[in-house]
């Protein structure tokens, strides 16, 4: 069976946000004072949010104008991601055989599925939406594409989009909606994926694992609720991810018979620092595989599904996989759970 190879990655972002101008935007709240901590501590210095508080404030709408909002911006940085991808991989939309639109925070039918037709591609081509999955939602979407080129030996475009911004809470603010304010940021990753047959060279999908951890699946969770999107996040996540990644990893690389130290380096999720910090120590991840992810949080905040793929893009950039090295992509999310996948150099 031919491969599934990555030919190209791309991330954007709407336009960023300080986050010292957004504490102090907040500052009169009833909890700004934790946010303005939390902003201090989080190593997150700008974020791309579409919906800018400081000019237009989402916190009194109700979840339908927030959904029609953010489903309208996603389309819009879904369209400029997809662009980019396909002319880096230097094809056209109507070659694209399948497109996957992975999303958390946009819910609508049709929603994503409707950039076939804004991007160009043939009325025929094939759509599939997935989520809502959360931070770990970039790896099975990445399976679900490899598996689509293999079996059609046609090439495939995925993209992530995730848009936190049109989902502000209003006060008051505890610690942890202070940290869930800070800590997810707006963009959209866009993926193309052709038969490796083509030639042309890349990351080829070699597999995956993942592991659930069902006695901490309350402490992340995404729900819909009266005011948008209310989140979850318990401060165990961290301490619980990194006791959980080693097993799905270890499997994954033995199933290819290989070790840690045969990995060149590692895309890992910037799911906030602690949970970069631990998943380091946890694994022993190379320095040059760190800075990555610090950066990516530093400049973009947790953009939950494309977060991941825009620390590959940039390692790849920065250190291209020489034909037969590998890298591996890890995410984490809801109901405690940690994918990995396998990726090789071609």
């Amino acid at each position: 069976m031919a491969s599934a190879r990555i030919t190209s990655v791309t991330f954007v972002s709407p336009p960023q946000v300080k986050m010292d101008e957004l504490a102090m935007f907040l500052r009169g709240d009833e909890g700004g004072g934790d946010v303005a901590d939390i902003v201090r501590g989080s190593a997150i210095e700008t974020k791309g949010m579409a919906l800018n508080p400081l000019v237009e404030d989402p916190r009194t709408w109700g979840p339908a104008r927030r959904m029609e909002r953010g489903l309208a911006e996603a389309r819009l940085l879904g369209r400029q991601a997809v662009g980019q991808a396909l002319d880096r991989a230097g094809l056209r939309p109507d070659e694209v055989g399948l497109l996957v639109t992975t999303t958390t925070t946009t819910h609508s039918a049709p929603g994503l599925d409707a950039l076939v037709h804004e991007t160009g591609m043939r009325p025929d081509t094939e759509f599939l939406s997935l989520g809502p999955m959360g931070c770990y939602a970039a790896v099975p979407t990445l399976t679900a594409g490899r598996d689509w080129v293999r079996a059609h030996g046609r090439p495939a475009v995925l993209l992530c989009v995730d848009l936190f911004s049109p989902h502000l809470q209003p006060p008051p603010y505890d610690k942890e909606q202070a940290v869930v304010l800070t800590l997810f940021g707006d963009a959209a990753a866009a993926v193309v994926m052709r038969p490796g047959r083509d030639g042309t060279a890349g990351l080829d999908v070699l597999g995956s694992r993942l592991l659930r951890v069902p006695r901490h699946a309350d402490d992340l969770q995404v729900h819909v609720g009266d005011r948008g999107l209310d989140i979850r996040l318990a401060p165990t996540m961290p301490d619980v991810t990194a006791a959980a990644v080693a097993e799905p990893v270890d499997a994954l690389l033995a199933d290819h018979g290989l070790r840690r130290e045969d990995i060149v380096w590692w895309a890992t999720h910037p799911g906030g620092r602690r949970i970069i910090d631990r998943v380091t120590e946890e694994l022993g991840l190379p320095d040059e595989s760190v800075a990555a992810s610090r950066a990516v949080m530093r400049e973009y905040g947790n953009t939950a599904a494309p977060a991941v793929l825009a620390v590959l893009a940039r390692l790849q950039e920065e250190r291209p996989l020489g034909p037969g090295e590998h890298g591996v992509a890890m995410a984490f999310g809801p109901g405690a759970t940690v994918w990995a996948v396998l990726l090789r150099g071609a």
